[in-house]
């Protein structure tokens, strides 16, 4: 049943894939940048940092709200301004990382935003290497940071960040090697890396990587099918992820889009509208892909945004994988499908909800036989699963 389930999934995915195209939202409402970060939190996107012409609004902060199609400034980063910062996510709250500063500096300091109260708070500083470039994603409730650029180097170390204690511990490095302008992203339970350049002398990478977080292993994956690529752009729903632009080794910037899908299969998907874009930026909402700003083929920094709508509700049967397990459960369904997890005697052991993508992940169970319950807007479905 999982198979037919996953095959069926597969022809729908598949179908919608060839027929998406992006369009046009509303633009950030300020100069054009490139270069800044996106995050998005309950239900909503952000744009903040980057570099305008000018630093004089590199560190306002705006809300996109995909109900109303608009953008509203929210609380002004008060840190350096800067460019080519990281961000990632956790327990909803963003943590922004470094960055190149306006008097060009590399930066370490760490700050928390809370959407719920529109507030920044200052954490401890990263304990490595001040730097830019750098690669930031979370993975389950870990958030993962590094890579990057120091003034004459690019470097290849790896760290995870412990929210509760907001501390960092470093791990094993980037197999890839000293790598700046490195992708990375969450896909099912794995960390998906690739692209990027090294400075000394400029080689660029056409290597990718799976990361396992339970392991602490790294996995060659195959390679984006365009070749080498930098300053491209990245943006996932957890469990599918679409690949953007970017520049190649001959400086030409390009507008091509893959999709990666949780198989680790990469599909061609519509092109941006712009004829070539570097240091752009995006997020997901609802599943569906948001990707604008950025420095075009014409070298003209810009401001616009778009949005790409995923076929999620195409989906006709749930996916439960892999079933039985040791370790993680893989839930793919409609949106904020609420999700009770029972043992078989009938007690509810969870009660879940999927993601604006469809998407969960169903851990820390102990070992037994168990029932979900997954309750759709307008359907149901029962799925039995097996842990180890």
């Amino acid at each position: 049943m999982i198979m037919r389930g996953i095959f069926i999934l597969f022809l729908c995915f598949t179908a919608g894939i060839h027929a998406q195209t992006w369009t046009s939202v509303s633009s950030v409402p300020t100069a054009g940048r490139d270069d800044g970060i996106c995050f998005s939190l309950n239900g909503y996107g952000y744009i903040v940092t980057g570099y305008l012409g000018t630093f004089n609004e590199s560190n306002k902060l705006f809300q996109y709200d995909p109900n109303t199609n608009s953008w509203n400034e929210k609380a002004t980063f008060p840190g350096i301004a800067r460019q080519y910062a990281s961000v990632f996510t956790l327990k909803n709250k963003a943590y922004l990382i470094g960055g190149y500063s306006e008097t060009s500096l590399a930066l370490k300091d760490v700050w928390q935003y809370d959407a719920f109260t529109d507030s920044w708070l200052q954490l401890n500083d990263f304990p490595g290497l001040a730097r830019w470039h750098a690669t930031a994603l979370q993975i389950q409730e870990t958030g993962y940071f590094g890579m990057g650029t120091t003034a004459d180097s690019t470097l290849a170390d790896f760290w995870k960040y412990n929210v509760d204690l907001d501390s960092w511990s470093r791990i094993s490095d980037y197999p890839g090697g000293p790598n700046r302008s490195v992708l990375g992203f969450q896909l099912l339970n794995e960390g998906i890396f690739g692209e990027g350049f090294d400075i000394n002398p400029i080689t660029y990478s056409t290597s990718w990587f799976s990361y396992n977080p339970e392991k602490e292993t790294w996995t060659s994956i195959s390679p984006l099918p365009s070749g080498m690529r930098s300053y491209g752009t990245a943006v996932s729903t957890g469990f599918s992820a679409v690949i953007c632009g970017g520049m190649d080794q001959n400086n030409v910037f390009h507008n091509d889009c893959y999709l990666l899908d949780h198989a680790k299969t990469w599909r061609l998907v519509g092109q941006i509208p712009p004829n070539g874009l570097r240091g752009s930026k995006g997020f997901t909402l609802n599943g569906n892909f948001y990707l604008g700003t950025g420095l075009n083929d014409n070298m003209v920094r810009i401001s616009d945004f778009y949005k790409m709508e995923m076929p999620v509700s195409s989906i006709q049967e749930t996916m439960l994988f892999p079933n039985p397990s040791k370790d993680y459960f893989n839930l793919i369904s409609e949106p904020y499908a609420k999700v009770s997890v029972f043992s078989v005697g009938g007690q509810l052991i969870q009660t879940l909800e999927t993601n604006d993508a469809g998407f969960l992940e169903i851990k820390q169970l102990p070992i037994g036989l168990y029932v979900c319950l997954i309750e759709g807007k307008s359907s149901s479905e029962i799925k039995k699963i097996a842990k180890l």
